[in-house]
């Protein structure tokens, strides 16, 4: 009986494979979605973005659907070397402490330590209270008066300001004053908040030697709004684009941006708690 289990041959291992099937790098996806975009955009800006976008949009999605038949889309990869290999994981019970609560690395969220609330807030008030001044100072040197700006702030909001002759817009106005009180009071308050939320959570920028919340607040921030501003306004109302003095229009929004980086840095930051409760 022994005799007849030696003669049984062993099973055959099959040899282990020198390459690893691996699909075969292509643009396509990409090209796909750059067609898609001009197409889209094609709506705005006219037939030839259509026509461009439709283009490249058939050849990704051809290449694609080639990449897909039997025996293509795919290439044999070489195997890493056995020493190139990860090692198998050796376990070792009893080496792990666990982790309690107040030690680093504890569920920690991010970031660690935020404004309060009022620390926006206060910081969009008195930016806001600040920002009217270079616009006040525009409308008294290039003598449209200090009614000029506020009623360009109302026009908005407001059908119509588009078509005001230069004189009758700056003219004073009840209904375009405390038009222009409310937007203003409620851009700055929120812009107050988002300071106070968004600053805590941005890095430094090395290259400007000034204060993080200074970079980001009274440079980065200013200049990321007046192309915002610039662009809509282009867009949406090309006359009120053509009638703001832009070079003033930053300065107002790099005072403010700095007064209210200024405020909300002041304020003392409240710890984020680590999450759960307990030993894990």
């Amino acid at each position: 009986m022994s005799n007849e289990r030696a003669a049984v041959p062993a099973p055959d291992v099959p040899p282990e494979p020198a390459t690893v099937e691996m699909p075969r790098p292509t643009i396509a996806p990409l090209a796909l979605a750059l067609g898609m975009v001009l197409l889209a955009a094609g709506a705005p800006f006219g037939l030839p973005f259509i026509v461009l976008g439709a283009f490249i949009l058939i050849t990704a999605l051809s290449i694609w659907v080639g990449e897909l038949l039997p025996g293509r889309g795919h290439v044999n990869e070489p195997l890493a070397g056995p020493s190139r290999r990860a090692q198998p994981v050796s376990a070792e019970l009893g080496k792990v402490e666990h982790i309690r609560s107040g030690m680093p690395g504890y569920r920690a969220r991010l970031p660690e330590s935020v404004h309060p609330l009022s620390a926006g807030i206060k910081g969009g008030v008195v930016g806001g209270l600040v920002m009217p001044l270079p616009a006040l100072l525009y409308g008294v040197l290039s003598g449209h008066g200090i009614w000029y700006p506020v009623n360009l702030l109302a026009a908005m909001v407001v059908p119509g300001m588009g078509t005001l002759s230069v004189p009758e817009t700056e003219r004073f106005s009840l209904a375009l004053l405390l038009t222009g009180i409310v937007i203003h009071a409620m851009m700055a308050i929120v812009f107050g908040l988002l300071y106070g939320v968004l600053l805590p959570m941005l890095p430094a920028i090395p290259k400007l030697a000034i204060p993080k919340s200074l970079a980001w607040g009274g440079i980065v921030f200013p200049l990321l709004w007046t192309a915002f501003s610039y662009g809509l306004m282009g867009v949406t109302n090309p006359v009120l684009q053509a009638r703001v003095d832009w070079p003033w229009f930053i300065v107002s929004q790099f005072v403010f941006g700095a007064v209210a980086a200024f405020v909300v840095d002041r304020f003392e930051k409240i710890p984020v708690p680590p999450a759960g409760h307990g030993q894990l």
